[in-house]
């Protein structure tokens, strides 16, 4: 299959073009470079070996400016490569099927595929794009003359998302595995992101796990702490309130030193206990 667009090989940019305008090309070389260097690793030690991994892949990749999106799954591109009048080719997203429908009416899933495009076109309308073309089993025979070819590929935007894996965890498009691939997620700046965002992600864990930790260890510590404090002693509150009672129980034997209204029979024999109490009060 003929080279599409401009391809990297030893760090240098072949082609005539990369777009419709042939002032594209240097725009693409600029903005490859600067993609590939930002996702190298800034620690001078390891720089040049992670140069030459990412030179490495990205000799596998063709760029090339999207002119247009055909639908939830195509964009068109213009082969500016050949000799002949540019033609258009259409890159095919592999390894995704169509918009999901579940049980949704005619209209609801006319908007939802209207929804999975505009998302598509979001990502790569009017954009530089990576794109690599699957396995040649899957590619249909090239018809010279037709236009246009209908190529699959993985695609990525020039920072390096994966737009299958995009479009498809957003739940736009369904999975549907046509072959494997490797570099079938996201890559460049793209996976240094989703690094970061993963390590902040697992910092955060961490931090909860071990203020839960610090706060079962203290609420430990306070049961510990109440188990072995000894019991309080009676005090003097409970002396006073003793007292009180004692009080109270005497006043209501005695009438609270009140004469009683209750006629007494003088004949009337006293008791033991009574007679005991008469004692007391000096009778």
């Amino acid at each position: 299959m003929a080279c599409i667009g401009i391809v990297r090989c030893g760090g240098i940019w072949e082609g005539e073009a990369a777009a419709p305008d042939a002032a594209a090309a240097p725009d693409a070389a600029a903005a490859a470079d600067k993609t590939a260097d930002e996702a190298s690793h800034p620690n001078a030690a390891t720089e040049g070996e992670e140069n030459d991994e990412t030179k490495k892949m990205l000799k596998q990749l063709t760029i090339a400016m999207i002119s247009e999106v055909i639908d939830e799954r195509t964009v068109l591109i213009r082969d500016a490569s050949s000799k002949a009048a540019k033609r258009t080719i259409h890159l095919r997203l592999g390894n995704v099927g169509p918009v999901p429908r579940g049980s949704l009416s005619e209209g609801e899933y006319t908007e939802k595929v209207n929804v999975a495009k505009a998302a598509l076109q979001k990502l790569v309308d009017k954009q530089m794009i990576w794109y690599k073309a699957g396995p040649e089993n899957l590619q249909a025979a090239s018809t010279p003359g037709a236009d246009p070819d209908t190529v699959i590929v993985d695609l990525w935007t020039i920072d390096g998302k994966h737009i299958p894996t995009a479009l498809k965890t957003d739940g736009h498009l369904e999975d549907h595995k046509e072959y494997e691939y490797e570099l079938a997620k996201d890559i460049l700046t793209a996976a240094a992101e989703e690094e970061k965002k993963e390590s902040y992600k697992k910092l955060e864990e961490a931090l909860k796990e071990s203020e839960k930790a610090k706060q079962e260890a203290a609420k430990a510590a306070r049961v510990q702490q109440e188990a072995e404090e000894p019991g309080e002693g009676f005090g003097l509150g409970g002396w006073i309130g003793m007292a009180s009672l004692a009080v109270f129980v005497i006043g209501a034997a005695t009438n609270f030193g009140r004469g009683s209204n209750k006629k007494v029979n003088l004949n009337r024999k006293k008791g033991p206990l009574e007679k005991f109490w008469m004692k007391l009060k000096g009778a």
